[in-house]
């Protein structure tokens, strides 16, 4: 191996059991393996595309509205779940200069600073003419 090659690659330790299991497998000839490399780098690239398709499955947001009209918005917030729902429903109100969260009571939280940045809501709001802060 050239001195370029050796900074290409480096070491792992496996515990004997295992490395014993991959020298079984080499000897039986099963898939053809050659070696205990060969073996090795296919099962982390395996690894790397089971763990690359389970990290490209959609995650849903923890907050997205459903349902907006001229008096407020539903918010369906998935960090409220339970065993038997996937979220809450949450209602936040407008009214003329202010925002109101049913769920906190409170005119400033989460829920009323995700409202008030989406751009429907702003469309309806200034449409109204209402400028509402958190």
């Amino acid at each position: 191996m050239t001195e370029e090659n050796q900074d290409e690659y480096t070491t792992v330790r496996l515990p004997k059991e295992i490395m014993d299991e991959i020298d079984q497998i080499i000897k039986r000839g099963t898939r053809g393996y050659k070696s205990r490399a060969e073996f090795i780098k296919e099962a982390i690239r395996k690894r790397f595309e089971e763990l690359q398709t389970s990290q490209s499955i959609t995650k849903l947001p923890p907050l997205e509205h459903f349902n907006i009209d001229q008096d407020g918005v539903r918010i369906l917030d998935r960090t409220l779940s339970s065993k038997t729902t996937s979220g809450r429903i949450i209602d936040v109100y407008f009214k003329p200069g202010s925002v109101w969260c049913e769920y906190c009571q409170k005119s400033n939280c989460q829920h009323t600073r995700f409202a008030l940045e989406l751009s429907e809501v702003q469309n309806i709001l200034d449409k109204k003419g209402w400028n509402i802060k958190t």
